[in-house]
């Protein structure tokens, strides 16, 4: 780091904490609103490109309807090749005018006027090209000229009815707490105070400040700032489990000697959330690979760590998982009749073995499998993991092991939205490795939990599937998670599927 920046991190900032006497301050500032009072959200977040992106969408669809419309009202006929020619370029023109006025920014869907405007001239202008280019062209004949005119009519009021749709939905979604990110500040020091000063001074309706975190504030301190205090690092890490913080900022020195930096970071890694670095005490002109402006108030940010899946990430991979899932199921529903059916003939008990297993950000889900045990040796908790000649599996249920027939009932966790077809394999909460538990024979084993358990997952067609009897067993299992997470695609996705129709034929280290 160079030492100017260095030097300039570690400015100090001669002011005090906020303390129980002065907690009428935090009453008094949220009454006159430059403090958000809690936030409940009700349903998922919704990213800004997300909201943008659907909005492009539904004026693409609105453009070429009314298009369509407008060629069944017009008088005459107009000849196809023109007609689809125009019709194409006028789709392309006002995309590309609506992006470039502005009409589709995400902080003017909120109100009806400020989007209005600009979404008519982004019209007009696409309407006056296309006159400009049917006079090019020579084709001015009345048949075309009634369906221009129609169609330019009918679009704009179906973009301007989107946008009033729009609205309502902005502002139902935002009482809801959808459009809102939860911010959680880590420091209690000059940084963070700076922080939380400007935060404070510039209250905005898409953020909202949950509280402040450091494991080494002062005891008698409740506030910071006039915002709360909640406690340690781990009390953060719980808020981030419960889903009640989207972004972490850490308002701390950066130097070689922060170690509570860097035990911050070695914490929040295990969690699904974004993590930035405050650099509010230097001005930063360069954008620089990993640098992040501030907008508006924002103060500079260097992005550390990033939530493996958000905005169009997590719909594609809901998608993904839901369509495949469904479509597997239909094709794979006489098999598992026939499965069920053997499983009742072989030995009494039930034909689905459940058990409680760590899903997504560490929460407990019960995950389905066929029994393949006799019922009354079946192990709830995996205390014992299945060896080879196990004496606790049945004939039948070493084939459905072997060819992991066993898992097929997971495409309801699929389904259900517990689990994805691909990712980390959820592991039994008492499941050992070399006498340890998973999460203690792994430093990192709760950065797994970042994306949802998977069906399969690139350890497993790695050959790291089955039996633990060692750490580093277990360690290369966890490696291969975090390098899937890291790299998560739709494709790897499908190849990894692939992988494992073949890799289950074959497996020899699955009892």
């Amino acid at each position: 780091m160079p030492p100017a920046l260095s030097e300039a991190l570690n400015t100090p900032l001669a002011t005090p904490l906020v303390t129980l006497r002065e907690s009428a301050t935090l009453r008094e500032s949220r009454a006159a609103g430059t403090i958000p009072a809690g936030m409940p959200r009700h349903g998922r977040p919704l990213a800004p490109q997300v909201v943008t992106g659907i909005i492009a969408a539904v004026d693409a669809v609105a453009i070429l309807a009314t298009g369509l419309a407008a060629s069944t009202l017009a008088e005459g006929s107009v000849a196809p090749p023109l007609f689809g020619l125009v019709l194409i370029v006028g789709l392309v023109l006002g995309m590309h005018a609506l992006r470039w006025s502005g009409a589709r920014q995400f902080d003017r869907l909120c109100k009806a006027a400020d989007s209005l405007l600009p979404l008519a001239m982004a019209w007009a202008s696409t309407a006056g090209a296309l006159v400009a280019l049917l006079y090019l062209l020579g084709a001015f004949d009345p048949p075309m000229t009634s369906w221009l005119a129609i169609w330019s009519l009918l679009a704009l009021g179906a973009l301007v009815a989107g946008r009033l749709v729009t609205c309502l939905s902005m502002g139902a979604w935002q009482r809801a707490g959808r459009l809102t990110q939860a911010v959680a500040i880590v420091g209690t020091g000059p940084e963070g105070q700076r922080l939380l000063r400007r935060y404070r001074a510039n209250p905005r309706d898409d953020r909202h400040v949950v509280g402040v975190y450091d494991d080494n504030r002062a005891s008698h301190a409740r506030f910071c700032v006039g915002y709360p205090i909640l406690g340690g690092l781990d009390d953060l890490l719980a808020e981030i489990r419960e889903g009640r913080v989207d972004r972490v900022i850490l308002a701390m020195p950066l130097s070689d000697e922060n170690h509570a930096l860097a035990a911050a970071l070695r914490k929040l890694s295990l969690a699904p959330v974004d993590v930035g670095l405050c650099l509010d005490q230097v001005h930063i002109h360069l954008q620089e690979r990993g640098w992040r402006e501030g907008a508006g108030d924002e103060p500079p940010v260097l992005d550390l760590l990033r939530h493996p899946l958000t905005g169009w990430r997590s719909i594609a991979k809901t998608v993904e998982d839901r369509v495949l899932a469904a479509i597997i199921l239909a094709m794979i529903s006489p098999v598992m009749l026939a499965i069920a059916i053997a499983i009742k003939l072989e030995s009494r008990g039930p034909v689905f073995f459940k058990q409680k297993r760590h899903g997504y950000n560490n929460q407990l889900i019960e995950v389905y499998k066929f029994r393949s045990m006799y019922h009354h040796m079946a192990d709830a908790n995996a205390e014992k993991l299945a060896q080879r000649n196990d004496p606790r599996i049945t004939p039948l249920g070493r084939i459905l092991r072997r060819t992991s027939l066993d898992e097929l009932p997971q495409f309801i966790n699929v389904l259900r939205g517990e689990m994805s077809i691909v990712g980390p394999r959820p592991h039994a909460q008492s499941a050992k490795a070399g006498g340890l538990l998973y999460r203690d024979a792994v430093a990192l084993y709760d950065s797994r939990h970042r994306m949802k358990p998977g069906i399969t997952g690139l350890a497993q067609v790695s050959g790291w599937r089955g039996e633990t009897s060692t750490v580093e067993q277990i360690v290369k299992r966890v490696e291969h998670d975090l390098r899937y997470i890291e790299t998560w695609t739709v494709a790897g996705d499908l190849k990894i599927i692939a992988r494992t129709i073949t890799s289950s034929i074959l497996a020899k280290n699955a009892y």
